[in-house]
């Protein structure tokens, strides 16, 4: 039986060094008649294998010739063997504390991680990032984090974000150069996730009435989620919106004694119904067609892969004021309420079940997936990259 990497491990890059990374991805670009004068190397870090975010943005790399490979240890990273330019392209850059029980420690692992950014700056290798979130949720280390992003936005070349209003709110707690930023919108999940499975299907699998109204909140299940808060006040929100919800809960368990909270909300509410586990990327669909509405009730938020979701799929989403920018385009579909004023919540709710409602809220949604779908969103990245770079 052959060798299989693990599902969680990037399958690139696996068995192979840097350098010889470095010289596959100049062959792979040559094997599909690159331009190899106009070769381009991308090493990622940190990959990321739950989340198809990495894959779907660099779909379309090779039209334009760049290769790209995960680097699970940035440290690695040198100039390459090759005569080809070289950029590492950070992502989820709070994977930097990973470990750290201590502020010293988290201190002392931005200080690492400066020095071999710094390093790579002082060989000519590139440095590109993209901003998902102002911060990360429920940062361990808000102090140091923030004292990361500011220094890493200080020293990259290039940075991308997805939402026109980033540089404003970034700014609440660092600052980002305007000149470096370049603006390209998350791609939607258009032909990543299946969708074949009919909301009639979908709701008599998970044992939902055709008539019941149901909301999804989806996602890893954690504080940030606002998942405790909406549950708290569910009763409440009824009253409000005067109609009673089926609510589906969906995601991968958090802290043991954050899940002791949701299961103690949800064991005198059996109009709630609890999915604790990583959702296969083939029942996504099931859970979004079954819903009327999707809700991201969170505190805080400057991008969602879950809105982008919910409008592929083609239902209308509920999100943070502050992220409806990030979704521009699929203005019919996204309602934006005050995470401050719980009234605007109940609101938003009523609104995105009115929209459910009405036939033209599928159709711009989908029309707003469709121009979004990763080839064409990859596509004005690495246009964007090539054009500062």
């Amino acid at each position: 039986m052959a060798n299989r990497p693990h599902p969680d491990i990037a399958i690139a890059d696996t068995e192979r060094s840097f350098a010889e990374a470095c010289v596959d991805a100049k062959l792979s670009l040559f094997a599909r008649g690159g331009d190899l004068e106009e070769a381009h190397l991308l090493a990622y870090h940190p990959p990321v294998q739950h989340n198809p975010y990495q894959q779907m943005l660099y779909a379309s790399a090779y039209e334009h010739s760049f290769a790209c490979f995960s680097l699970k240890d940035h440290a690695e990273a040198a100039p390459p063997p090759v005569n080809a330019p070289l950029g590492v392209h950070y992502h989820w850059v709070h994977r930097v504390f990973a470990g750290c029980r201590t502020r010293k420690e988290a201190a002392s692992a931005v200080q690492g991680f400066f020095e071999v950014v710094d390093r790579h700056r002082q060989t000519g290798i590139k440095i590109i990032w993209t901003v998902h979130n102002l911060i990360s949720h429920s940062a361990a280390f808000p102090e140091e984090e923030i004292e990361l992003r500011a220094g890493l936005g200080a020293r990259a070349d290039f940075i991308h974000i997805m939402n026109p209003a980033t540089v404003e709110l970034c700014g609440r707690y660092y600052e980002l150069n305007s000149t470096k930023t370049f603006m390209v919108p998350h791609p939607s999940y258009f032909g990543v996730y299946g969708d074949y499975i009919s909301a009639e299907q979908s709701r008599f699998d998970l044992g939902i009435a055709p008539e019941d109204k149901t909301v999804l909140l989806f996602g890893s299940l954690g504080p940030h989620k606002g998942t405790r808060q909406f549950l708290e006040e569910l009763d409440d929100l009824e009253t409000k919106i005067n109609c009673r919800l089926r609510v589906l809960i969906a995601g991968r368990p958090g802290d043991p004694a954050y899940m002791e909270d949701i299961y103690r909300l949800v064991a005198d509410k059996p109009r709630v119904l609890l999915i604790e586990h990583h959702i296969d990327d083939q029942a996504v669909q099931r859970l979004f067609r079954a819903a009327d509405a999707v809700l991201c009730p969170y505190d805080v938020g400057l991008n969602s892969g879950v809105a982008a979701t919910a409008a592929t799929f083609g239902r209308p989403c509920v999100v943070p004021d502050i992220l409806v920018p990030a979704m521009s385009g699929a203005n019919a579909g996204v309602i934006g309420f005050n995470p401050s004023d719980r009234d605007s919540l109940a609101i938003a709710v009523s609104r995105a079940l009115e929209a459910s409602e009405n036939p033209a809220t599928e159709t711009a949604l989908y029309q707003w997936a469709e121009g979004h779908r990763p080839v064409a969103i990859s596509r004005l990245f690495f246009e964007a990259l090539r054009e500062r770079w």
